[in-house]
């Protein structure tokens, strides 16, 4: 069976979600999915940013990022930004690696 699918049930959005894949290539399908600027906020998700701190980076108001951010936790069968980088993190960042606050 899917592995993944059992972490991230399949929603409205994904109802074309092809069938045999496995929980990579789920990920990978689910990741194809995403507009461009959804794409680019998925990107700092995945290196470890918060969903403020990418609001913020993308020059994004609040009722923006909060439609940005739904849709993308919708399009990949996640609740919230946790969730989100627990699933599809690549790396883990130190604190050495975050950029200063201003």
């Amino acid at each position: 069976m899917y592995l993944f699918r059992s972490l991230l049930p399949p929603n409205k959005d994904n109802k074309h979600l092809p069938e045999g894949l496995s929980a990579e290539q789920e990920k990978q399908w689910r990741v194809s999915q995403l507009a461009d600027d959804e794409r680019a906020a998925f990107e700092w998700f995945r290196l470890g940013y918060t969903a403020h701190w990418t609001a913020e980076t993308m020059l994004l108001d609040r009722k923006t990022a909060r439609k940005l951010f739904s849709g993308i936790y919708r399009k990949l069968g996640v609740t919230n930004a946790a969730e989100l980088s627990r699933i599809y993190r690549t790396v883990r960042l130190k604190p050495e690696d975050m950029p200063p606050e201003e």
